[in-house]
């Protein structure tokens, strides 16, 4: 069985989790002699212009004549949009290629992406075009969010005519992606990417943020929430793995209100990534956007860290479920206050979290993932014969 991938960027343009998963996806099946080929096509940069938005017609050719060549039996695609835009779908049905979409995200639904307003409610419908341009964050100018809103319908017109079936990471982008197009897909939960090694430490030295340093992730609200811990807690550290645009701001943050012992360790490799989360005490992944899943909660559970999660994380029910940790409102600073406090002062509650999300990790292993993906596969093929 032959897959071509399509997804915005390629393997030498790494931006997030996607590009990850994507690596690790053609790995895998590789080493485990699955009989399934990946072609993998993506832009190499994240540059475009208004028109490419729309329509990309070389990236469009592109995969046309990589479909020829290739000649797949099935196109999967992943986070698409911008630079590569749907429009090869047409060409590809006229071939009789079964179309399958994985929704990594709110992309499709508001063009704005973080589905919150401006009142901070999280959006949970996306029918008003009036709303959007004005209330929804984040604030555009009224030109630039009519055109985000017009590349959008113009976009999903084509994933409602030609996507066979789709699949998200979870039960509420599943249900969200369901009202707003005319499609059939299911739930499948993201796998674990990252697996920890013997002997790299578990020294439990500091509080761990691992992610981009935006301010939609909540890194301010993290280190506001710190500055706080502190005051009580001096002898406690604070480590940022990742990079963003708000570095800077951040490191300024911390010389302004003189808060020491935090660290920030820019883009680490996934070897030094392991290090890292074996000798953190916690993970808190702050999110103040709606996010489809949220992979650094999994990654943490494999490294027996329990986490502290804002409420907007895909994966809060599991969270809560499962008494693997502890979840926050959104942007709340003292609620995330109380739930570091928790962690650092009860040390039972904490070993109790973390013992039970090391075994929920355990069911989000690669292997049950790749094989219902691949009997998916199967049934687009029964399909199309």
């Amino acid at each position: 069985m032959k897959v071509l991938i399509i997804n915005n960027f390629n393997n030498k343009l790494i931006i997030g989790g996607v590009e990850n998963y994507l690596l690790e996806l053609k790995k895998y099946s590789e080493n485990n002699e699955s009989r399934i080929t990946y072609e993998w096509y993506g832009s190499s940069t994240k540059k475009t212009n208004w028109i490419q938005k729309l329509y990309n017609y070389n990236s469009t050719k592109e995969i046309i004549h990589l479909i020829d060549r290739f000649n797949p039996d099935i196109v999967h695609c992943y986070s698409i949009g911008a630079p590569v835009t749907p429009h090869f779908m047409k060409y590809a049905k006229k071939k009789n290629i079964p179309i399958l979409y994985s929704f990594r995200d709110y992309y499709y639904i508001c063009p704005k992406n973080l589905m919150i307003n401006n009142r901070g409610e999280i959006i949970t419908e996306h029918r008003n075009s009036l709303d959007c341009i004005f209330n929804h964050l984040p604030k555009k100018n009224f030109i630039i969010g009519s055109l985000l809103l017009l590349k959008q319908k113009y976009h999903k017109h084509y994933i409602n005519k030609y996507v066979d079936y789709y699949l998200t990471p979870s039960k509420n982008l599943t249900k969200i992606i369901g009202l707003h197009f005319d499609l059939i897909g299911e739930t499948l939960p993201n796998p674990l990417l990252l697996t920890p090694q013997n002997n790299i430490g578990n020294n439990n030295n500091y509080i761990l943020y691992v992610g981009r340093l935006i301010k939609e992730k909540g890194v301010f609200t993290l280190l506001k929430s710190f500055k706080k811990i502190k005051e009580k807690y001096p002898e406690e550290k604070l480590v940022f793995a990742g990079e963003g645009g708000e570095m800077e701001e951040l490191i300024d943050f911390c010389k302004i209100n003189n808060l020491k012992d935090v660290s920030f360790l820019g883009n680490t490799n996934r070897d030094e990534l392991k290090k890292v989360y074996s000798n953190a005490k916690f993970v808190v992944a702050p999110s103040e956007i709606l996010e489809s899943y949220g992979n650094i909660v999994l990654e943490s559970f494999a490294f027996k860290k329990t986490i502290i999660i804002s409420d907007l994380l895909g994966l809060k029910d599991e969270v809560i479920k499962y008494k693997c940790g502890l979840v926050f409102q959104f942007g709340n600073v003292d609620e995330l206050t109380n739930c570091i406090e928790t962690l650092l002062t009860n040390i039972t509650l904490k070993k109790e979290f973390s013992n039970n999300g090391f075994e929920f990790s355990k069911t989000r292993n690669f292997e049950s993932h790749f094989n219902k993906q691949k009997e998916i596969y199967k049934e687009l093929l029964k399909k199309t014969i």
